[in-house]
């Protein structure tokens, strides 16, 4: 009896010294595993910023490109450079623009206010004034108009990719 009674408790003791092994070998796995969730998400987290930033970017220079596509017709043509000049397909290309834009909105919101929806909305009168202007004067209006509110829009622009590119350099 007495040798099983120390047989039971040399088991016993192997027993919890396993137990204390496995709860060691569970704890140190966590450990690995919740680390490697925070990489994942610290991963996650940057490839959301990347693309961000991309998009801002793609932003800035369609908005520079279409500055200088409006231009055509902006505050600085006059009738004789108006000449050949194909105001629809001006109108056209604002269009495929304004949709862009409004596709990255999201990047342009602040609490209220939302720049490139507001854009957007500026733009649609101007477009299609644009493309059904036939005299000098109307083409004239709607180019000026549109070239001003692009420009305006610049300056939010340019702050969304500086903000993105700077966000990118500290990390």
């Amino acid at each position: 009896m007495v040798q099983n009674l120390s047989m039971e408790n040399l088991i016993s003791i192997i027993g919890s010294i396993a137990s204390i092994g496995a709860a060691i070998w569970a704890f140190v796995e966590a450990r690995k595993s919740s680390d490697a969730a925070k990489k994942a998400e610290r991963l996650h987290d940057e490839l959301i910023h990347r693309r961000e930033m991309v998009e801002a970017s793609q932003v800035h220079s369609e908005t520079r490109r279409i500055l200088a596509v409006v231009s055509k017709v902006g505050p600085s043509c006059n009738q004789k450079l108006l000449k050949g000049v194909n105001c629809a397909e001006i109108a056209r290309e604002v269009e495929s623009f304004s949709i862009f834009i409004l596709e990255q909105s999201e990047h342009f919101s602040d609490f209220f206010v939302n720049k490139a929806r507001e854009l957007n909305e500026d733009l649609k009168l101007n477009i299609e004034g644009l493309s059904e202007a036939s005299t000098f004067e109307e083409k004239k209006h709607h180019g000026k108009s549109m070239f001003y509110k692009i420009q305006n829009f610049m300056p939010a622009v340019k702050k969304v990719s500086d903000e993105k590119r700077e966000r990118a350099i500290k990390q």
